[in-house]
């Protein structure tokens, strides 16, 4: 396994020599966090793949046996999980806070400037890679076994376990900044839940897939309430007070702004510095809310945008003609 790519090795390199150049006391720390990623990563790299059979037996593991199971099963508890999906998460993590630390010094250094962009890159893309593993061990987790998306989220999971990437996450992870970076631009307008879908369609800064994944669900009530989530970033169950505020004072149309102070809110907090990051957060609160609903089978979103996405790409790549997200 290759600790760091070829790019993430320069943008390393690069911080490195600045800050020996300036003589700053980090050179020392960032390099000394380089190595213990690196260590780490020869810990991951000499655990068994996922579909390795240790004992060799024939027909005892393999990537379809493996497969198999998690389909049956799904995803227990971490005693269930292979070691190299255990490390190789660990190792991710490790990576992310290693381009942390160099966010941060960014800030106080100013002669980092020229690496920044590349930093913050770096950064996002580990992002990315932790969301999209959340998201596929979510999709398996609800154990929906006829689903015909489920396989192929499976296989993407068990590729991720042991290479620690995904055939969708460039694709994904692209798609979901554009859409996240479209929301602070759009101005969404709550009223029915069509008209939000049909202004998000209508915009000009949407990518394609993005505006085919809206028109596909667009019947489907969950997903939109998921896409008004994810907008006006308010609860589901808030929505629903909201709307009936709307109702009694006879409003039609309110705007994000105008909707946190009817819920008596704290006033918008600032825009995170950093989108992916902001986008992380706002997912992982969305995503603990959707597993909440499903697991009392309360009315509302079971799932956030990004996995209904997730699943509309896991679909897409058959190229089917009816694409269902349930």
């Amino acid at each position: 396994m290759v600790t760091f790519t070829s790019h993430e090795k320069q943008v390393l390199d690069s911080c490195l020599l600045i800050l020996e150049q300036v003589d700053s006391p980090f050179a020392s720390i960032v390099k000394s966090r380089m190595q213990d990623v690196e260590q780490l990563a020869s810990i991951v790299d000499r655990a068994p793949s996922p579909s390795t059979d240790l004992l060799q037996q024939s027909g005892m593991r393999t990537t379809e046996t493996l497969a198999k199971k998690l389909v049956e099963h799904g995803l227990g508890h971490v005693v269930d999980l292979p070691t190299k999906a255990v490390l190789g998460h660990g190792l991710t993590v490790s990576k992310l806070h290693l381009f942390g630390l160099l966010m941060k010094l960014l800030s106080a250094i100013e002669e980092l400037v020229s690496v920044r962009s590349n930093v913050e890159q770096k950064y996002n893309n580990l992002l990315f890679t932790l969301m999209a593993e959340d998201l596929y061990t979510a999709i398996i987790s609800t154990q929906e076994n006829d689903s015909p998306w489920m396989q192929e989220a499976v296989h993407e999971l068990i590729t991720m376990w042991d290479l620690r990437t995904s055939g969708y996450l460039e694709t994904f992870a692209l798609a979901i900044r554009e859409l996240w970076q479209a929301r602070h631009t759009i101005v969404p307008t709550l009223g029915t839940l069509m008209g939000t879908i049909e202004i998000m369609t209508l915009s000009a800064l949407l990518p394609p897939v993005w505006l085919d994944f809206l028109l596909s669900a667009a019947a489907v009530e969950e997903v939109g309430s998921s896409l008004e989530e994810f907008l006006f970033d308010v609860k589901y169950e808030e929505l629903v007070e909201l709307r009936s505020i709307m109702a009694q004072q006879n409003i039609t149309v309110v705007s994000r702004e105008t909707a946190w102070q009817m819920l008596g809110k704290e006033e918008i907090p600032a825009s995170e510095n950093n989108i992916a990051l902001a986008l992380y957060k706002s997912f992982m609160s969305r995503q603990q809310q959707a597993k909440i609903r499903a697991y009392r089978q309360d009315p509302g979103p079971k799932r956030s945008l990004e996995e209904y996405f997730v699943i509309y790409l896991l679909m897409s790549e058959h190229h089917q003609s009816s694409i269902k997200i349930f």
